[in-house]
């Protein structure tokens, strides 16, 4: 159900007073009031104690930081037939259920309709519950009942109550195991987010481990290509060096000096063959 369709739900009211926590209250009313011309929205006293008439829809947002006492109060302002609209930030299988009954049951309030609210990620509404203050049961209704809401009609019989604390006790019940089963897997989701988590912080360790490496190999594939570049200079110089008319007379000389009894020979031919291949 969309947020805007729970005033229809709730029956025919002409006013409106918010309850809760202002600072959601223009964002929250927008989207529950949004079509709705013909409602017109009083102010809140929270220290007030007249009564709400019946006539009046009374508007609350109900979260996981709820003050059950000031709820309590407000719900016990409400005059019989008086409808209140609570507005719940739980997702429905995580609402605390009993922290909303012990104040509308103080307040002699009857739940009539609980329902599921779309698009909660945009307004924070997961659910809603409506209650009125009742003086004598109203008729009961069905999960998929979306018509407006009336406390006219037979009390339930005997029969149908006997029925409902029956339903109530074998869905307790079967709801039980399936709770526990619940928590089980969300503690396994969460066992096996934050093993993700490890592994996910390993593996950012490892590229930036790869990445210092590689940051190292390119500094010494770099610095090898200097030192080979510096080698094939040092080459080519040598070989112009020993190329040159200087290095082989001078060559030619010291192995003369070196085979003396050569070098009557070795000498002459050797600088012969220098001036033979000079320039």
């Amino acid at each position: 159900m969309l947020i805007k369709e729970l005033p229809a739900l709730a029956g025919e009211a002409t006013t409106l007073v918010w309850a809760g926590d202002d600072s959601r209250a223009e964002e929250l009313l927008a989207g529950l009031l949004n079509g709705q011309d013909g409602i017109r929205r009083l102010p809140y006293d929270p220290d007030g104690t007249d009564a709400f008439d019946t006539d009046t829809l009374v508007v609350a947002f109900a979260g996981p930081d709820l003050a059950a006492d000031q709820l309590a109060a407000t719900l016990r302002r409400l005059a019989p037939g008086g409808r209140v609209v609570l507005l719940l930030g739980w997702p429905v299988d995580e609402l605390p259920y009993h922290v909303l009954l012990d104040p509308l049951v103080e307040a002699g309030c009857q739940v009539l309709q609980a329902v599921p609210v779309d698009r909660a990620n945009r307004h924070g509404v997961h659910c809603a519950v409506v209650a009125a203050r009742v003086e004598r049961l109203a008729p009961l209704r069905s999960y998929l009942d979306d018509s407006p809401i009336t406390l006219g009609g037979a009390e339930p019989e005997l029969r149908t109550l006997l029925r409902l604390t029956g339903e109530h006790l074998f869905g307790d019940l079967v709801a039980r195991p399936l709770r526990r089963q619940l928590a089980d897997l969300r503690d396994r989701v969460d066992t096996q987010q934050k093993r993700i988590r490890e592994l996910e912080a390993a593996v950012r360790t490892a590229d930036a481990k790869v990445a210092g490496l590689e940051e190292r190999h390119t500094a010494v594939q770099e610095k090898l290509a200097t030192t080979r570049a510096k080698l094939a200079t040092a080459q080519e110089r040598l070989t112009q060096l020993r190329s040159s008319t200087t290095f082989q007379v001078g060559y030619t000389i010291v192995e003369g000096a070196r085979r003396p009894a050569r070098a009557l020979v070795s000498v002459p031919t050797g600088l012969v063959r220098a001036w033979r291949n000079r320039g």
